[in-house]
C-alpha cells in the first residue's frame, strides 16, 4: 500500500513582481556556486563533409545552489575552436569555460560539431607544423565547414530548450561564447537568421577530387573525422536551411548577446538581420596570426611567416572579418541605431611578430592575454543584459492576487486553493530540475505526484506577481 505523503510548508510566502531584478545581476559574474555536470549527451546526428554520419554530443553543467529565477536560468553555449578541423568540447580551456559560467549561475553547455573539409588534391608541402593541413581544395570548403557548425550549434540550443524537466532554461536569455573557429560559429548563430544570407557555396555545388594521399597520416588520421580517403563521398549537396534540421519542433528562443574570443565573421551578416541584433563582446589581439585583426584572408599572418621560411603561399583561404573589421562594419551600418548591436571591443597592445611568438608562446596573439580578465569581462557584459521574469509575457490577464494560495495535503499529491488568477504552478528540486508544470485557473487545482522526499520549490506565476513556497516532502 502506498505511503501517505506529508507536505509541510516551511517558508513564508514571497511575492515578486515582473520586471528586471538588477540585484541578481552579480550572480552571473562571480563564480560562487557548486555545479553538477552531465557529459556526452547525444543531441543529434548529422552528415559530415565526407558523407559520413556523425553523432553530435554536448556536456552541460548546472548550478546547484544558485537562486532559481522565476522563468528559468540563462543559457550560455560554449563553442570550441580548431580551424574547423580539430578541437573538442573536452579541451581543457572549454571545460573551464563551461564550469566557470555554471558557477556564475548559468546553465552552461559545450558542444561537438561537424569538423573537417576537403583538402587539396595537390601535393603541397611545407616544413611548418600544420601548414599542409590547412590547404583546402576550394575557398568554399571553409565556408561550408563554418555553416555546418552554425547549424549544429543552433540544433544544440533547440535540444536543450526541449529538456525542460532537466534544464529549466529561460528561452529569452540565450548567450553564446566561442573561441577562434568557435567564435566564427557563435557569430553565425547570433546573426545568420535569414535564408537570403545563406552563402551560395552552401547550396549544391560541384563535386571535388579526393584529397592528395600525402595528407592522410598527418592531417586526417589524427582527427575525429578520420576516414580513408578512398571512402570519402566527393559529392557536395545542398547543406539545408540556415537553422539546420535538428529539433525544429523546439520553442523559439532569443539570443541576447554573443562573446567572440579571437574569432571573426566569414561573411557580412548584419545588413540583412531582422530586428534588434544581439549585442557583441569581442576580444582580439592585433598580432593574431590565425584570424586577422582587420579584414584579410584567414591565416594570413601564419601564411606570411611560412613564406618567410621559404614556403609557398597557402591556397584557397577566404577573406574574413576580424574584431576590428566587425566593429567598423557595425559602426557604418545603414540601419536604425536601435537595431544595431551594442559592441564592447577589447584588444591588447601585443605587437610580437611570428618569430617572437615561436620563441616565446606566451606572447602569442591568437589566445587570451588573461583568461580570467576576458571571460569575466564577457560575463559582466552578459549579466548587465539579463532580464528576469520574461516568461510572464503572454500569460492570460486575470484579477490581481488578493490572497496567498493554500496548499493542502492529499494522499496522492497536492491541492492548491485560493488561486486568484490564471497562471502556472511549477515544482522544482533544489538543483533546478522541474518536477511538474500545471496551468492553474482561478479557484483550485489537484496535482498528482509520485512519492517525493526532501526540500522542493513551488512557484505560482501570473502576470500580477509570483508566489514562491519552499516545501519539505517527507514520506
Amino acid at each position: 500500500m502506498r505511503k501517505q505523503v506529508k507536505y509541510i510548508v516551511i517558508f513564508s510566502l514571497i511575492v515578486l513582481y515582473a520586471g528586471t531584478n538588477c540585484a541578481l545581476a552579480q550572480i552571473y559574474v562571480d563564480t560562487v556556486y557548486q555545479i553538477q555536470t552531465v557529459t556526452d549527451i547525444i543531441y543529434g546526428n548529422a552528415t559530415e563533409f565526407s558523407g559520413q554520419e556523425r553523432e553530435l554530443k554536448l556536456d552541460v553543467s548546472v548550478p546547484l545552489n544558485a537562486p532559481l529565477p522565476v522563468c528559468g536560468r540563462p543559457l550560455v553555449l560554449i563553442i570550441h575552436g580548431g580551424a574547423f578541423l580539430e578541437g573538442s568540447k573536452d579541451d581543457a580551456g572549454i571545460k573551464l569555460l563551461r564550469q566557470d559560467f555554471a558557477k556564475r549561475g548559468y546553465i552552461a553547455a559545450s558542444i561537438t560539431y561537424r569538423l573537417g573539409f576537403f583538402l587539396t588534391n595537390q601535393n603541397l608541402n611545407c616544413n611548418v607544423p600544420k601548414w599542409n593541413c590547412l590547404n583546402a581544395t576550394e575557398e568554399s570548403e571553409w565556408i561550408r565547414a563554418w555553416y555546418r557548425g552554425v547549424q549544429d550549434a543552433k540544433g544544440a540550443i533547440r535540444y536543450l530548450l526541449k529538456q525542460t524537466n532537466d534544464y529549466p532554461i529561460d528561452r529569452n536569455q540565450v548567450f553564446l561564447l566561442g573561441e577562434s573557429a568557435g567564435g566564427f560559429i557563435s557569430l553565425g548563430v547570433a546573426y545568420l537568421d535569414q535564408e537570403a544570407e545563406k552563402p551560395i557555396s552552401c547550396g549544391a555545388v560541384n563535386a571535388v577530387t579526393l584529397p592528395n594521399p600525402s595528407y592522410y597520416d598527418a592531417c586526417i588520421a589524427p582527427n575525429i573525422w578520420d576516414i580513408p580517403i578512398a571512402q570519402m563521398n566527393t559529392q557536395r549537396p545542398d547543406l539545408g536551411p540556415v537553422s539546420g534540421l535538428l529539433h525544429t519542433d523546439a520553442p523559439d528562443y532569443h539570443i541576447v548577446a554573443v562573446a567572440n574570443m579571437f574569432g571573426g565573421l566569414i561573411a557580412e551578416l548584419f545588413s540583412e538581420y531582422s530586428g534588434k541584433m544581439p549585442d557583441l563582446y569581442t576580444f582580439h589581439q592585433p598580432n593574431d596570426l590565425i584570424v586577422p585583426f582587420g579584414y584579410s584572408r584567414i591565416l594570413q599572418g601564419f601564411n606570411d611567416c611560412a613564406v618567410a621560411a621559404n614556403c609557398v603561399n597557402m591556397i584557397n583561404r577566404p577573406f574574413v572579418y576580424g574584431s576590428a573589421a566587425i566593429t567598423q562594419l557595425i559602426d557604418t551600418l545603414n540601419i536604425a541605431e536601435a537595431d544595431k548591436p551594442i559592441v564592447q571591443f577589447e584588444q591588447t597592445t601585443n605587437t610580437s611578430n611570428c618569430i617572437q611568438q615561436v620563441i616565446d608562446p606566451a606572447t602569442g596573439g591568437h589566445q587570451y592575454d588573461s583568461y580570467w580578465l576576458r571571460t569575466t569581462q564577457a560575463a559582466t557584459f552578459f549579466a548587465s543584459r539579463i532580464q528576469e521574469n520574461t516568461c510572464l509575457n503572454g500569460i492570460d490577464k486575470a484579477p490581481a492576487i488578493s490572497n496567498p494560495i493554500a496548499v493542502d495535503v492529499m494522499p496522492d499529491g497536492l491541492r492548491v486553493r485560493n488561486i486568484g488568477a490564471v497562471g502556472i504552478i511549477e515544482l522544482f528540486d533544489l538543483s533546478g530540475k522541474k518536477i511538474i508544470t500545471v496551468r492553474a485557473a482561478p479557484d483550485s487545482v489537484h496535482i498528482l505526484l509520485a512519492p517525493l522526499s526532501g526540500l522542493f520549490i513551488m512557484r505560482y506565476i501570473t502576470t500580477q506577481g509570483i508566489q514562491v513556497h519552499k516545501l519539505m516532502f517527507t514520506k
